[in-house]
């Protein structure tokens, strides 16, 4: 394979990109809580999108249609599921862990909120 020019020249403006916004996101951030949780300060749908697309990415690039190629298209249904369960997780479940995550040691992780939680070392 050999680099055509413009193909050279795309690569390094793309690298250039990533590394200004690499140290764009660098300098705001202050803190360990910053980088991990975006110093709480994300909304509801932003922080949702973002655990949704780091928990399901390799699920659904690989695994679903995995499934569908071995089992057939009825796997295909899985997908109704994920988007069910994803919904109620949202609606039920992190509002009253963002709370407790808070009042609990103002706990980054999940390991953090159940280690603080139930005062396990």
């Amino acid at each position: 394979m050999t680099l055509t020019t413009p193909t050279l020249v795309t690569f390094l403006v793309y690298l250039v990109g990533m590394l200004a916004i690499g140290i764009y996101a660098w300098r705001k951030t202050a803190n360990l809580s910053d980088y991990i949780l975006g110093g709480r300060r994300l909304t509801g749908s932003v922080a949702a999108l973002s655990a949704g697309a780091s928990d399901m990415s390799g699920w659904l690039l690989l695994g679903l249609p995995g499934a569908i190629y071995a089992r057939g298209l009825s796997e295909a249904m899985i997908g109704f599921g994920l988007v069910i369960g994803a919904y109620l997780n949202w609606k039920i479940v992190a509002p009253r862990l963002r709370y407790f995550t808070e009042v609990f040691g103002d706990s980054l992780t999940l390991s953090d909120y159940f280690e603080n939680r139930f005062e396990d070392k």
